[in-house]
């Protein structure tokens, strides 16, 4: 049988040859990671066994993943080098307190050697100095000569890197390398006093061998289990099976760069700047698309902040190689063609993908635009420079940062400007970017930062057992009470603090829907505990709130749930449902939900569509709806495994995540999703529906938000109160309402047109001066910016004053335009900032041109003469 060559055949013959060797396959995880709030991004394939190693999680012994992986930090490298990216898949194999080093390391050879079919004499290995036996199993069960081996220290061969000296504390151990050598029959260097391999060896794999617990003393005792963690490049791999130099030549790559080329008009290999952009749009394409598929819309904080930048990056760099517009979403097929069978997501959100794709590249092309304004605007802000004038880096990179505009770009306009860039205070700038997006990513902390979860698990604590479904209240124990990251014993009246419960009718916020409110009362029917908000860490309950009198942990308490407010989520939450199966039917099955909130007061549903909708399609939605609220059909819940619900085609939602057991709600003939919510019982209980208003939301992306039950009846009263209010104003009855303004509306514009004020003359206008050599002011009552700025033209070449301030407007507005002739002392554009100070305002312009706007809420006069007071005296 001949070796894997091809980016899916390594993928599946590293799963098949663990698989046979007792590994669980598992499907990989998000790229939001599960259930863990201490990663931004998925970074690494033991991510989602935290709590496996740690010896909390799951009965699991062994497994093995394809893994898909972001990491940011090194975002500048991308397209540059031959092996970064920002998304990536990693190969792992994990045991869990079962084998340790010696089968790893002959496995692994084996997958290599024997798999693969790569030549054992091109491989190198590293190991920690001190760990003897990883050294021993290479030379003596492998085989490796001595001269093959290298250890290192602590920064190269630990992991977490330099854990005995600095921490973290923690799970921690030796880890060994392995490295294929890409310049065969060439001596090897000396390993003796090398501290790290030159890059002629790369390295393909990477074994962990996590057997000790740092502790704050630096000591390292060992860990009750022994654990593996295997990381294996498929990217890397698949490079040097397929015999390329760069990981974004490979066949993973292949049809990516092969659209690139032909939208472009670029071939690869024949310009370097060229190829640079084209392999950077190529490993961009493919981490926006898994991050939009997996939840991580692109956003102005967070995770999204991250997206829509590497969405940017890869646009500009297809505006300089001149792609068409939209070219972006365009590139969609080629990932899916390589990556669709292993990754099903990228499929299955094909729309919104493109959607949400689609819209950024609309807005960037207008951000872009912005960003050159910018740029011109910050350097007329500069004025004239004089000899070695710089400007500043980090001018420089809140252009590259906010804008996406190229530093490279910047350079060559303020040098056309008579400016040289800062280039260190640009890289102290990008530096300072770097560290924070290491810190954000959690890939730099304490990767075994131990969630709430674990920590119940160390103390003990049962998972809470969810009985809301069924009632509102239950009586039980009080297991624990957690006030600003600790476990204390009891709580004082007054003190705010969350509870946990052994079981509770308090539904957790999730899958869109609010927590509960409620509260918690003694034997004697008195409130101990008010309850604001529940949340759920894992699989245990927080409920948030204050103590009312004190009670401890080990007491027994009743918990009721607020059942106005929790029937008033459950009207909202079905109305969602029906919400969506309603876009589907009557604006096309395109439309796919972005997020949601449920709450009692209102529904919020985002979801993809281009163009707003119209009057009458927001009308039909409704109509719907309302059809089956009035159908007043039965709201059923049933167990299923994913696969089945699946194949019965029942909603799975976007960004959300899915056990291999799902709770699935149905209304016949309406609509079917999976959901873990509470519900009315019947469609008639949600009573009334209407749709508040629908607003994009970003590009792409649009946001509903509407009413049910008595929150739409209060809704329509208030509606009903503000059209009789506006016809007893107008006197007339309200069905006539909108007539009668739209008369008005004509009356007012008729009004305007008459009170429009005449531009005057400019030469007129310079004769009314008082003197022609000293600064002057005019105010031209009811005269536009843009009148003034018609006036300003007609004034150009004639002989002005040294400054001549117009003002105009009128009611609280007040534009104006300042004019400096050559021969002035003054600089307009920085007098116009200066009157703009006096009037509320602000401005700028040229040396001989600027304009600006003010408020006409105080003295003009007095404020026109304290400017005039505070002109800098000429030189």
């Amino acid at each position: 049988m001949s070796a894997p060559k091809t980016g899916a055949e390594i993928r599946q013959a590293f799963l098949s040859f663990f698989e046979a060797r007792e590994h669980l396959a598992l499907p990989s995880d998000s790229l939001i990671p599960t259930g863990d709030p201490t990663l931004l991004f998925t970074g690494a394939g033991m991510n989602q066994f935290k709590n496996e190693f740690l010896g909390k999680g799951r009965d699991l012994r062994r497994a093995t993943t394809a893994q898909k992986c972001l990491r940011v930090p090194d975002l500048e490298n991308v397209g540059l080098t031959p092996r970064h990216h920002t998304f990536f898949e990693m190969l792992g194999n994990f045991s869990f307190g079962d084998y340790f080093k010696k089968e790893t390391i002959a496995w692994e050879w084996q997958f290599f050697t024997e798999v693969m079919g790569w030549d054992g004499e091109r491989f190198l290995v590293t190991v920690y100095q001190d760990d003897e036996e990883a050294y021993g199993l290479w030379r003596e069960e492998i085989g490796l000569p001595a001269e093959r081996i290298f250890r290192f220290g602590e920064k190269e061969n630990y992991w977490p890197a330099s854990a005995p000296s600095r921490g973290p504390n923690g799970p921690c151990g030796p880890c060994s390398e392995i490295y294929w050598d890409q310049s065969p029959g060439k001596p090897f260097p000396d390993n003796q006093g090398l501290e790290e391999l030159p890059s002629r060896f790369l390295e393909v794999g990477n074994f962990v061998f996590t057997q000790f617990d740092r502790q704050s003393n630096g000591s390292l005792p060992p860990l009750p289990q022994s654990n593996i963690d295997v990381g294996l490049g498929l990217e890397r791999i698949a490079a040097v099976a397929q015999g390329v130099d760069n990981n974004l030549e490979t066949d993973i790559f292949a049809p990516v760069l092969e659209k690139i080329q032909s939208l472009s008009g670029c071939t690869y290999g024949k310009d370097a700047a060229n190829d640079i952009r084209i392999r950077r749009i190529a490993d961009h394409a493919r981490a926006v698309f898994f991050c939009i598929a997996d939840g991580a819309a692109p956003s102005r904080e967070g995770r999204g902040y991250v997206v829509r930048k590497i969405i940017r990056r890869s646009l500009r760099d297809g505006i300089d190689l001149q792609m068409p517009e939209g070219f972006l979403t365009e590139l969609l097929p080629s990932i899916q063609k390589t990556m669709g069978s292993a990754y099903p997501e990228i499929l299955e959100h094909a729309d919104l993908i493109r959607a949400m794709a689609g819209g950024e590249e609309e807005q960037f092309r207008e951000v872009y635009q912005r960003g050159i304004q910018r740029l011109e605007s910050m350097l007329a802000q500069l004025g004239n420079p004089e000899k070695g004038t710089v400007f500043p880096g980090d001018a420089a990179f809140e252009l590259h940062d906010t804008f996406g505009f190229p530093v490279d770009i910047t350079a060559v306009v303020v040098r056309e400007h008579g400016f040289s860039l800062d280039e260190k205070g640009f890289e102290r700038a990008m530096a300072q970017q770097k560290n924070r997006a290491r810190a954000s990513s959690g890939l730099s902390g304490d990767v075994f930062a131990e969630s709430f979860g674990s920590r119940c698990a160390s103390a003990n604590i049962p998972e809470t057992i969810f009985v809301g479904y069924d009632t509102l209240s239950h009586k039980g124990q009080v297991l624990g009470i957690f006030d600003d990251g600790e476990f204390i014993q009891e709580i004082p009246a007054g003190k705010s603090a969350a509870v946990l419960l052994d079981a509770t009718p308090f539904y957790a916020e999730g899958g869109g829907q609010v927590g509960d409110q409620g509260q918690l009362k003694d034997g004697a029917g008195k409130v101990v505990f008010e309850i604001n908000h529940t949340t759920a860490e894992g699989n245990f309950w927080l409920h948030h709130g204050t103590a009312k009198q004190s009670f401890a942990a080990g007491d027994s308490l009743t918990a009721l749930v607020h059942a106005e407010t929790r029937a008033a989520i459950q009207r909202h939450h079905t109305a969602t449902h029906l919400l969506q199966s309603a876009f589907q039917e009557v604006v096309g099955t395109h439309v796919h939900q972005a997020g949601s909130k449920v709450e009692a007061t209102r529904l919020r549903f985002d979801y993809t569509h281009g163009e707003a909708l119209s009057p009458e399609t927001l009308l039909q939605l409704e109509d719907w709806i309302s059809t089956a609220i009035l159908s007043a059909t039965p709201v059923e819940t049933r167990i299923s495994s994913l696969d089945d619900a699946r194949k019965q085609g029942v909603t799975a939602l976007f960004g959300e995540k899915y056990a291999e057991e799902v709770r699935v709600v149905e209304v016949a003939q309406f609509s079917a999703e999976l959901c873990g919510g509470t519900h009315v019982s019947n469609t008639g209980a949600i009573g009334l529906f209407r749709i508040v208003s629908d607003r994009a939301l970003a590009a792409g992306v649009r946001r509903m938000e509407a009413v049910a039950g008595t929150a739409a009846l209060h809704k329509v009263r208030e509606e009903r109160d503000s059209l009789s209010a506006a016809a007893g104003l107008l006197k007339c009855p309200p069905h006539q309402v909108a007539e009668r303004v739209l008369a008005l509306q004509a009356q007012a514009k008729l009004a305007k047109t008459a009170l429009t004020t005449e531009i005057p003359d400019g030469e007129e206008l310079l004769a009314q001066l008082q003197s022609p050599t000293q600064p002057s002011w005019q105010h031209l009552q009811g005269i536009s910016a843009d009148g003034l700025r018609q006036l300003a033209d007609q004034l150009k070449g004639k002989r002005v004053p040294p400054l001549l301030l117009l003002t105009g407007g009128e009611g609280e507005q007040l534009p104006f335009v300042i004019l400096c002739p050559p021969t002035s002392p003054w600089n307009a554009g920085e007098m116009a900032k200066k009157f703009g100070l006096f009037v509320g305002g602000g401005g700028g312009g040229r040396a001989d041109f600027a304009q600006g706007q003010g408020a006409q809420n105080g003295d003009l006069k007095q404020a026109t003469e304290d400017f005039f007071g505070s002109l800098p005296t000429p030189a």
